[in-house]
């Protein structure tokens, strides 16, 4: 701890000698004063890490000599010392930003146990988070070790992303790193366990919750259980650990139970969020709505404009009907401030489904804008920008309007990214779709380490052209690129957050109930 220069207020400071010189000891300077005044000039004329301030003195009180000291050095830390352990005291010297408060009668160690707390905060609980992550860390490999099925994954996955958080909140670049590898490691492992297991979940009764069953595991259920309305809420592109960035404002409004399940492959908009409204593989919607599985360069468009009237049929193979519903996209902010004014007309409807893009958007847009590669240049300022986009998003405004209503809302996404990170060759015919993380065409040839090749789609619920037609998705951190402009294109995507692929951030994604608080 670095040697301090304190100055201590006490009208009886003739008793804290025995204080004073064990300090001094300590190798700080003190500088006493008895009253608020001297304490105010002293600021006025020297320079101070720390004050120690007594609350209870004749004339000009602690929290008046507070006061005005920080209105000379709003950043100088302050300890109050009283012999009150009123709770409005306390809440008074708080809001006056105290650093810490000691009650009379003190002692030396209480003393330098709180001058850690200030000075050395960060260094004690990056060493307890170290101590702690060793643990995550030994705890994380002996369970890769056993094979993990979906439900441990979810589990380690949930883990991770927990982590992330806390590694954010004190900023230490080794840990960071330590972290990147193990989640290296863990999408290693996790995309050969899909590769194995993906193609038996879609014909067994043992598998996690897909795509195409959360509306009738989830929403359905919901509506059954109240009389207010519910909202269902997806918000594309969003990941576990983006989900975690917001939560502590989501808690505020709701109490929430938050379950994780599984995005369909491919991780793709046109596929997953298709199969949510529709509670169908694509093989299915295709061969049941030709009409709304059209062929097309612009997927992401084209595939998702019936979404609703695939709801629309969802519903009534359920047996519901959805007179009393709304439906709506929200691709910008004008979109986002409808919303917000028609809440209050939609509160006697028993649905509202409500599809916002900007996550989705801002992924896409990353990719092609050096502004936002150099504005969110890896996956700790990508939680901090959702964070800030919330807060700040008239999406969080009509969360709040909702509250109001007494309702419940189901918010969730339809597939996660994945920060893509090195280049893997693929060949095909001119008629290969144009995504980083997947590809459909014919005469695919890829990489077997890197890829899942779907050479008979329909085991994977997935819809052909033709007989030679196949799929090829990307693993782990992988990113598609021709060999005749190889190192043109790995440049350009190098980096850039990507979906359709198969990793833990692209597949386990979170599905929160949100209910009013009481």
């Amino acid at each position: 701890m670095q040697n301090l220069r304190i100055l201590w207020v006490d009208d009886e400071v003739e008793n804290l000698k025995p204080f004073i010189i064990f300090l001094q000891e300590k190798g700080h300077k003190v500088t006493t004063v008895t009253n608020g005044q001297d304490a105010i000039d002293a600021v006025l004329n020297q320079q101070f890490d720390l004050i120690l301030l007594d609350e209870m003195m004749p004339g000009m009180d602690g929290l008046t000599t507070l006061e005005e000291i920080k209105q000379i050095n709003a950043s100088i830390s302050v300890i109050m010392v009283t012999k009150s352990e009123e709770e409005g005291l306390m809440e008074d010297a708080i809001a006056g930003q105290i650093a810490d408060y000691l009650i009379k009668p003190i002692n030396p160690n209480q003393i330098i146990m709180a001058i850690k707390k200030i000075f050395q905060a960060d260094e004690i609980k990056k060493n307890k988070v170290g101590e702690d992550y060793a643990k995550f860390s030994t705890r994380l490999n002996r369970k890769i070790a056993t094979n993990p099925d979906w439900k441990e994954w979810k589990d380690i996955y949930q883990e991770i992303c927990r982590w992330d958080i806390k590694i954010d909140d004190i900023n230490n670049d080794t840990m960071a790193q330590m972290h990147f590898l193990e989640k290296l490691n863990c999408n290693n492992e996790f995309s050969n366990y899909i590769t194995a297991a993906y193609r038996n979940w879609l014909n067994s009764d043992r598998r996690p919750d897909l795509s195409f069953d959360i509306i009738s595991r989830y929403v359905i259920p919901t509506i059954e259980k109240t009389h207010n309305p519910v909202y269902f809420i997806v918000l594309d592109c969003m990941r576990l650990d983006q989900y975690f960035s917001i939560e502590p404002f989501l808690n505020e409004l709701f109490d929430i139970d938050l379950n994780l399940y599984y995005s369909i492959l491919p991780t793709a908009t046109p596929y997953s969020r298709n199969s949510i409204f529709s509670g169908l593989l694509p093989i299915d919607i295709a061969r049941n709505f030709p009409e709304y599985w059209v062929e097309s360069s612009d997927l992401d468009n084209s595939r998702n404009r019936n979404e609703h009237q695939l709801l629309d049929a969802h519903m009534k193979d359920l047996g519901y009907g959805l007179e009393q519903s709304k439906y709506v996209k929200i691709f910008n902010p004008e979109e986002g401030n409808f919303v917000l004014r028609k809440i209050e007309s939609w509160k006697f409807e028993k649905l509202v489904v409500l599809v916002f893009n900007f996550l989705d958007l801002l992924a896409h847009h990353r990719s092609k804008s050096q502004v936002l590669k150099e504005t969110i240049p890896d996956e700790h300022a990508l939680r901090a920008f959702t964070r800030h986009w919330f807060a700040h998003s008239t999406f969080y405004d009509t969360l709040k309007e909702i509250r109001k209503q007494n309702a419940t809302v189901i918010l969730t996404t339809d597939h996660g990214s994945i920060r893509v990170n090195r280049a893997s060759q693929i060949v095909g015919n001119k008629e290969i779709t144009s995504s980083v993380r997947y590809k459909q065409g014919k005469n695919l040839s890829s990489i077997e380490k890197h890829t899942l090749h779907m050479k008979e789609p329909q085991e994977f619920g997935l819809p052909a052209q033709s007989i030679v037609d196949n799929y090829v998705l990307a693993k782990d951190d992988y990113y598609f690129v021709y060999p005749n402009s190889f190192h043109k294109y790995m440049k350009q995507y190098s980096g850039t957050f990507q979906h359709g692929g198969i990793s833990m951030e692209e597949m386990i994604l979170p599905l929160a109930v949100c209910h009013p608080k009481a």
